[in-house]
Parts: structure tokens; sequence; C-alpha cells
């Protein structure tokens, strides 16, 4: 139904068509790498460890920032004072963007790494994932090594100092200074973990940042690239630019912590045990049960995302297809059709979607219960075996368990955000292989040519329904063999054919003039063809600059194709294609862009008055710039919507006009408009204003070709005739009787429309126009269509609130969820002073008999309420898992119900 994105792409007209700047050898870039080592390859992320910096000369602040402010952000203090000032940011309030995080620079780097890895593995062994990983190992290390100092840091603490002030608690003698000691090393433990924790997601986030904006900027690089979409779809494509990207800066900004679990669990492992002995195995062991269930949960969730992002390309492509056709469902009342069709596909990736939240609700939600259920059992088979356990031990042994909590936390976010990741990095991999647009020669034979085609054979790529066996036999050499059994069929009428009738012909030349696209057009013999799409064979055709070519000839003989090749959509089989300059390219089908009329003709030049007057007057654009309410400020719709068929085609020739590139590829131009405007578009546009450029005229419309400089008579894939049209004329063959079939025809329709105004004249007929119908007309003035978004200040209003709660499910459901949430805190709060309340009762003032004397104990053993206390504690516990479980699963369900959107409730003018 659609034109595929690359053709969408290629018919910008004014965008660059040249072939994109090759990147540097990595062999030749030893003397590059060298000097860069020289001055030092991390010299400017070096001068980030200087404690303080008090230099300005760098643009964006980060850039100046010392150590303590780049790690806790202090750099961001003005901006943050400037928005409390005024209550809000505006554009202008922001820095420039940091050089080190500019796309184009990351871009550039990621590329040269990727090419350089298909050279050294070719394409078949490449792994983006590993260029992915050179492009941010350094700084993944320092980040991951800033969180193993966090971690180190978190443990040290509640193991080696809190235990020490515990026991210092109960001594009897008092030491001042070792107490305080111990306070100050707490502290400095806490900083230290803090600041590191901080210093990681500075970096981290500073990474992902930068990685993301290559990829995504080399991922827009190459669709532009693209030679066909055949092989991806537009939903896809979608996805790619706006979730994939979002996938790569989660798994970097994240991913790291994963890295933490094993350190802490070691570290906690080896000092349970030595501390308390064999029973800590039990806490342990529940830890290292719990660590890999995590982790297969995890993977269960990026399972669930896997197949999500299959159904969302199909619900974004599904979108894109009606609105891009909302005109007619509105026309004939398909509304309610496609609405069930979009919602059963939007039905079906919503509950993708909630067993995949369902199953990250409850990892997340029991990551903290696990530390208790190892504090209980541990205590539990402590004593049972008979084993003191003091309240220095037992704080010690859940201080360490908490030190591990934040690793067993994060740990199914950073599996999660990996395992997206990597489905992500394996879409912009099947992006980065697919092949880019033939690559056209600008050596020429001869200067003066513009273009030149030297026995060129072409063809397109064949459709994705063949199978693998029949590619890879086309690959061995099969395309050749069916190439040459396709020429043998296609050539030019012989002499014993030219004894046919000339009429008979022409008239089936003229039954097929018309327009023809490389996607749709099918080729006249193709009953007899082998399953060759479109072919281009044996092409010899030089154009000398500033002239003006004429091409012509029926549906499928390859006039488009004749564009197309120089494009460099097209698989050149043989010979050479060479082009001296750029293109402009001016399509069947205008491309036009969503914003004012004048910004689709400059397209991102210079607005230089005279020169777009010019423009305007050569495409008789001004009379209707006259009729729109902004005039040339007017903006255009999606595609076009506010503009009819021959209004577009001129905003696109006027647009190729402008941008002033000396090649023109007109693709029949003036099949939109009316005779006497594309009478006045020929000469006065084509033939006056692009009068020093090369212009290849594809054009129907043959009355036009005599004022050509040359005419090229295009016939199944091949360069029937060519020469001037005068020399055609007198040759007396396919593009003579064309020729004059086309004139008798013009002369037949002239006299007709000459006796129907012959009538009307002989009975006229008063008009008359309303003055007040006329004044209503003149001061009908619209609105224009993207109006700017209007911005509120101050607290949300309670009707968002009210707004959101009824999306959820009411306010049944909302207060159902607050209790929730109030009563799973409370469950762990009350947990936790029990636990805390337990620990301190220790031996319950009971004394142990040692011989003749009674001595008192502090054991948590001989507390003669230890059953009351850990049945409480245990059920607690319970109700706290069960609460928790019963939160994440409604919390889901609420979330997914409020997702709801009809896209046919609006009304279409």
């Amino acid at each position: 139904m659609f034109s595929d994105a690359l053709e969408a792409v290629g018919r910008v007209e004014g965008l660059t068509l040249s072939p994109p700047q090759t990147l540097p050898d990595p062999d030749d870039e030893v003397e590059l790498g060298s000097e860069t080592k020289r001055r030092g390859r991390y010299r400017h992320s070096l001068q980030i460890l200087k404690p303080f910096r008090i230099t300005h000369k760098h643009q964006h602040p980060v850039d100046n920032a010392g150590f303590f402010s780049f790690m806790t952000l202090q750099w961001l203090s003005p901006l943050a004072w400037r928005a409390h000032k005024a209550s809000c940011l505006k554009i202008e309030d922001m820095w420039g963007l940091s050089c080190h995080e500019a796309s184009e620079t990351n871009c550039q780097r990621l590329e040269w790494l990727w090419h350089e890895e298909l050279k050294r593995r070719g394409k078949d062994a490449a792994s983006l994932s590993r260029v992915f990983w050179r492009f941010c190992q350094t700084r993944m290390l320092v980040a991951i090594f800033s969180l193993l100092i966090t971690m180190v840091a978190g443990f040290v603490g509640p193991a080696l100092l809190i235990r020490a002030l515990l026991e210092y608690s109960q001594c009897a003698e008092v030491k001042l200074l070792y107490g305080l000691a111990l306070v100050g090393g707490i502290f400095l433990m806490e900083l230290t973990r803090s600041w590191s924790l901080a210093f990681m997601w500075a970096v981290s986030y500073r990474t992902a940042a930068r990685l993301q904006g290559a990829a995504l900027t080399f991922a827009f690089q190459k669709i532009l690239r693209l030679r066909s979409t055949k092989d991806i779809s537009t939903g896809e494509l979608v996805n790619i630019c706006s979730s994939d990207g979002q996938r790569l800066y989660e798994a970097i900004s994240v991913g790291c912590l994963l890295a933490g679990g094993p350190l802490v669990g070691i570290l906690g492992l080896s000092y349970t045990i030595y501390f308390l002995g064999p029973t800590a195995l039990v806490g342990s062991a529940i830890f290292v049960f719990f660590y890999p269930t995590m982790m297969l949960a995890s993977h269960l969730t990026a399972y669930f995302h896997k197949r999500c992002v299959v159904v969302t390309d199909r619900r974004v492509r599904l979108m894109n297809e009606i609105l891009g056709c909302i005109k007619f469902i509105k026309m004939y009342c398909w509304e309610t059709a496609f609405a069930n069709n979009i919602q059963r596909v939007r039905s079906e990736e919503r509950r993708i979607l909630e067993r995949a939240g369902c199953v990250q609700s409850l990892t997340v939600g029991v990551a903290p219960v696990v530390v208790v259920i190892a504090s209980v059992c541990t205590f539990t088979l402590h004593m049972a075996l008979g084993y003191d356990l003091t309240a220095a031990q037992a704080f010690t042994i859940v201080a360490v368990f908490n030190s591990m909590t934040f690793a067993l936390k994060v740990t199914p976010l950073a599996v999660r955000a990996l395992s997206e990741g990597s489905v992500a990095v394996k879409r912009f991999q099947k992006l980065f292989l697919m092949e880019d647009r033939e690559l056209i020669s600008n050596k020429m034979e001869d200067p003066y040519n513009a273009v030149e085609f030297k026995d060129a054979t072409l063809a397109w790529e064949k459709t994705s329904g063949s199978g693998e066996k029949s590619r890879a036999q086309q690959k061995r050499g099969g395309m050749k063999r069916v190439l040459r059994r396709e020429k043998l069929s296609l050539y030019i009428t012989t002499e014993d054919s030219k004894g046919e009738s000339e009429e008979a012909n022409a008239e089936h030349l003229l039954t097929h003039m018309e327009q023809e696209s490389p996607q749709s057009t099918i080729s006249s013999t193709q009953s007899i063809r082998p399953p060759l799409h479109k072919t281009l064979h044996r092409i010899d055709l030089c154009i000398r600059k500033g002239s003006l070519v004429g091409v012509c000839g029926g549906v499928g003989s390859g006039k488009s194709s004749l564009l197309s090749a120089l494009l460099g959509q097209m698989t050149l089989l043989g010979g050479s294609v060479a082009v001296n300059g750029d293109f402009a390219y001016v399509a069947q089908q205008a491309w036009i862009l969503n914003d004012s009329l004048r910004e689709n003709i400059l397209f991102g030049k210079k607005y230089i008055e005279e020169k777009y007057n010019a423009v305007l007057e050569a495409c008789c654009l001004f009379p209707d710039i006259i009729e729109l309410p902004y005039g040339d400020m007017t903006e255009i719709g999606e595609r076009g919507a506010n503009l009819s068929g021959g209004q577009r085609q001129r905003v696109s020739l006027a647009r190729a006009l402008y941008s002033e590139r000396p090649v023109l590829l007109l693709d029949d131009p003036l099949s939109a408009v009316d005779a006497h405007v594309g009478s006045h578009l020929f000469h006065s546009a084509i033939r006056r204003a692009a009068k020093s450029r090369t212009v290849i005229f594809v054009t129907h419309q043959l009355q036009f070709l005599p004022e050509c400089d040359e005419v090229v008579l295009m016939k199944d894939g091949q360069i029937a005739e060519h020469g001037t049209h005068v020399q055609l004329m007198e040759k007396g063959r396919d593009y003579a009787a064309l020729f004059n079939s086309v004139q008798e025809e013009n002369l037949v329709r002239k006299n007709l429309k000459n006796k129907q105004r012959a009538v009307e004249e002989s009975s006229p007929r008063s008009l008359h126009v309303s003055p007040a119908a006329k004044t209503h007309t003149e001061s009908k003035k619209g609105d224009q269509l993207m109006q700017a978004e209007e911005k509120g200040s101050g607290a949300v209003d309670w009707q968002v609130y009210t707004t959101y709660i009824k999306a959820a499910g009411g306010p049944l459901a909302f207060i159902v969820n607050i209790l929730l949430f109030l009563f799973t805190t409370g469950s762990i709060a009350f947990s936790n002073w029990w636990l805390s309340h337990w620990i301190g009762q220790g031996s319950g003032n009971s004394s142990l008999l040692q011989g003749n004397e009674t001595a008192e104990s502090d054991s948590m053993r001989l507390n003669p309420h230890i059953q009351y206390y850990s049945r409480v504690y245990v059920l607690s516990m319970g109700v706290a898992l069960f609460l928790k479980t019963v939160r994440g699963l409604v919390f889901v369900k609420n979330g997914s119900t409020a997702e709801r959107l009809n896209p046919f409730i609006c009304p279409v003018s």
C-alpha cells in the first residue's frame, strides 16, 4: 500500500544522494593513533579526577567540573537554582551540548569501530556487541571498579566496625577515643560507599548517553543509505529508533550493577562462616539459591519482552497504515472494523506485558524479604544446634545480610536490562548489516559529461519470498545465467519485425503510456521472463553537462528504473555507471514535509528572497500562495493533506530548483497538472530556471520532447532509440510512430474541446456570486494545523488525578492499592522492629549454672520465650510476603487497565 522508507527518503528533493564519505582505513590510522597516544588518550577524562577545578574554558559545565563536583552533580546547582527562582526552565536556559556527548563525534567513532570489525571478521562473524563493548569498555571498567568499592565499603562497615562498636558498648571498660574512632570509621565507610556509588552512576549515565546517541545517529544514517527496506518493516524501524535506543541506554547504565552481586556474595559467605561457623551456610545457601532464581526470572522477563517486540512492530505498522488512510476509513465508515483489529493486537501486547510485569513485580517485591528469611533460618539452626548467639553477633549477621540486599535488589533489574539490551543489539546489527545503496562512481571518461552509462546491466533485488537455496545459487552464478537468457529474449525489434504495421505498434505503445514505479510496475513481457525483478540491459548512454534529455517509453520499459539506477537503488551486474555531481530528485508522487510551504521549498537552505520568488514564479505557485490562509507560511499537513496533487508536484519541483543541484532527475513531474500549467512549468521551470543544469526528464507527454536536446526511447529495459527529435523522426521507427499517434490524438481532443466551447458560447448562462458569500470566503482564515502546546504551571489539577484513578479501575481499585501499600510497608516495619526487639531481649535475664556458681548469660538461646518471638516473627514475615505478592499483581493489573486509547474518536475534515 505504501512506498518503502528508502523511496520516501530518496524522494527528498535537494537531499544529498551522493555516496557517503568513506571512513579512514584502520591500517591508515597508525600515524594518527601514535599522535593521539603521545598527547594522551585519556588526557581530558583524567582531568575529572582532580578534586577541584577552577577552569571555565569549556562550553559545558560538566567539562569544567572536578572530581567532587562531577560525583555529587554540584555542577548542576546553577541550573537548579535558576529553575527554582523562575519556577520553570526554557530552552534558552540550558547549556550547549558538551563536545564529548555530541552524537556526530561518537557516531564517527562507532562507525569506524564497526567497519574495522567487518574488515577483521567479515559479515558472518562480526559482532555488534563486541563493537559496543570496545566503544565504552574503559568507562564501563571504571564504573565497575567504583561499584566494587561501593560494595566493599558497604560490607566493611557492618561486618567489622558495627560489630566492634556493639562489643565496645557491652564492655565495662570505657575507651572514649576508641569509640570515637569506630564511629568515625563507620561514617567514612558510609561516605565512601555513597560517593563511589554516585560516581558510578555519573560515569554510567554519561557513557550510556554517548552510546545511545552514537547508535541512533548511526542507525538514522544507515536508514538513509539503505537500498531497500523489503527485509525490514516500517514498524521495526520505528521501534529501533524509539525503543531499542532506550534499551541500550538502560543496559549500559544499569548493567554494570550485576558485577557487585558475586563479590558481596563471596564476602558475606566467607565472613558469616568465619563468624558463626557451619550454621551460616544455611543463610548463605538461601542467597545462593535465590540469586540464580532472580536471574531466571529476569531472563523470563526478557523473553516476554522479546515476544512483545514482535507484536509492537505489528501494531506500529498497522497504526501507520491506518493513519495514512484515515480519510478513506472515515469515508467508508470502517472505524469499528479497524478499531477491533487494533484492539486485538493491543490486547495481545498488553497480555504479554502483564506477564512480564507480574514476574518483575514478584522478583522486586520478594528480594527484600530474602534477607529476613536468611537471618531467621540462620539464627534458628544456630541455636537449635546448641550454639550461643549474642545480641552483638545477631546484629552483625543482620547487618551483613542487609549489605547483601542491595546487590540482590539490583540483580533482576540488571539482568533484565542486559537481556533486553541484547535483543536491541541484535536488531541494530540486523539493520547495520543491510546493504547500502549502490555506490555510483564519480570518475568520468569525458569531463564534459554529467552522466555516463557504459554497457551497464542493472537489476532489482528479488522478492524475499524465494528460499535461501535459490539466493545462494544466484550468488554462485545462477543470476548471470538467468540474465543471459533474459537478454536473449529481450532484443529490440529486428529487421524481420520491421514490416509489421506501424499503426498497430504505435497503438500498443500508446495503450501502455502511463506512470511507472520501480515498486509497482511489471514489464509487458514478464510472462516469458525468468523471475528477475525489472532489469536494465546493456545501457550505453552519455549525457553532456547542461543538456535536457527527455526519456519516454511504455509501462515497464525502464524509464523510472533508469533514474533509480542513478540513485543507487539497483544492483549493478555489469558495466559501469558514473555521475558528476549531486542530484535533486522529483518523484512521481511528491514527498511533502509536515511544515510550512516555505520550509518545504527551502528544505534547510538559506532564504534568499530574490531567488525564492524566481522559483515560485517558475513553478506557478504565486496564485496558490495567495489562496492559502497564511501565504507561504501556511503549514502543510502530513503528506500534503491540504494541497492538491498538482500543488504538491509543483512544490516538489520548486524544492529541486531551489537546491541548485547540478543534476535534476524529474520522474514525470507534469503528470498531475493541467495542460496549460504543464506547459508553463516546462518552459519556465525546466527550460529556463534549470537551463544551466543537467536535466533527465522522464515523461509520457510527448509534445514537450521536440524541445529537448536529446530523446531516449526505452523499451523492455533497453534503449530502443537515442538521438535528437529530428533524427528520430527521420528514422521513422517506433518513436516516430508513437509521436505521430500522440499528435493525432491531441488533435482529436482539441477539436472536441472547440466544439464544446462553441456550444457553451451559443447558450450563455449568467453566473452571479453573492457578495456576502464572497466576503465570507475572503474573510475565512482558519487556524494553523500545528498549534503551540499549552504549558501549565503550579500544582497538578485534581482533575488529572481523578482521570488517572478512573482509568486504573475506579476509586475502589485506588483505595485497595493504597491499603496494600500501607499494609505492606507496615508489616515490613513491624517485622524489623520485632527482630530488633527480640535480639535486644538477649537471654531474657536468664542465668547459666557454671559449677557451684550462677553466671549471667546474654545468649538468645537461653531466652524462655524464644518460641514466642520466633513464631510472631515468622508470621509477620509471611504476611509481608503475601501482601507484597498481592500488591505487585494488583498494581500491574491496574496499570495495564489504564492503557486505553481509541484512535477513531477524532473528526477528520
